[in-house]
């Protein structure tokens, strides 16, 4: 099974209705195959944009309708509900009252300065790869392979890549929500997995609440002041792969719903 993203030949775009039979000449070359049955055909056009604001008013942008790329990087659904995930523990903290409106206004910085990184990358690479002429064929060919090939022989390239499809890579340093340090760890990163050889710390993240995480011994008055908050306290014990990751011994991490 063959999956294939491209741009429509350039004597056919105008052409109504087109179906892969008009491009089955085109198509068949390119993979060395003959193709025998077809599960789905669409034809669409790629756009690279992002939407001025995110709010107005009583009214959210999220996913396609803030943001739309090329499919290069497989990054648009995972966008998508990074901004839903976002929005939601918001929009129901205030609807239960446990917050201000005014936690709304950090959905957009939040997610707006990483759309339009994205767009510029994904339209970037796209331009890159269906580019056409001698420059075009060079970078499908040659620079691409070559690149991606060097990238992956080695771990650290194939973490630095990992880590920027998965997306875990984004954090909010700026948000009015991020404050203070610990180790490693600032206010506004994603909460470090601490790794096989330890409790699992991203098992209580799956209350979508807010959490307290200590990381060795928790101090006396912080666990009283916990309980009069009602804020659930998870403490985990010291490990290798809590130093690894930079978490400091006995430090408190406010964890948010989104981890």
């Amino acid at each position: 099974m063959q999956r294939l993203i491209g741009l429509v030949p350039s004597e056919l775009p105008h052409r109504d209705k087109l179906g892969f039979e008009d491009i089955r000449a085109h198509v068949e070359p390119l993979l060395d195959i003959k193709v025998t049955e077809l599960n789905w055909f669409s034809t669409y056009r790629v756009h690279h944009r992002v939407a001025d604001k995110f709010r107005v008013g009583r009214a959210f942008l999220v996913g396609d309708a803030g943001h739309i790329h090329s499919p290069a990087g497989g990054q648009g659904m995972n966008t998508g509900i990074g901004d839903a995930v976002n929005l939601g523990w918001k929009i129901a903290h205030v609807l239960q009252n446990r917050a201000d409106k005014s936690l709304l206004d950090t959905y957009e910085p939040e997610r707006i300065g990483f759309a339009r990184s994205l767009v510029s990358i994904t339209d970037r690479a796209f331009t890159g790869l269906v580019g056409e002429g001698v420059a075009g064929e060079f970078t499908r060919k040659i620079v691409a392979p070559l690149v991606f090939g060097v990238a992956t022989r080695f771990s650290l390239g194939r973490h630095a890549i990992f880590h920027t499809i998965s997306q875990m890579r984004i954090h909010y340093p700026d948000s009015p929500l991020s404050q203070g340090v610990a180790g490693d760890v600032r206010g506004g990163d994603r909460l470090p997995w601490t790794g096989f050889h330890a409790k699992n710390n991203f098992e209580p993240l799956r209350s979508l609440d807010w959490q307290a995480h200590v990381y060795g011994e928790v101090d006396k008055d912080l666990e009283i002041a916990c309980g009069e908050l009602h804020l659930p306290l998870h403490v985990f014990a010291l490990s290798d792969g809590t130093k690894d990751v930079g978490l400091k011994r006995d430090a408190l991490y406010l964890v948010r719903p989104d981890g």
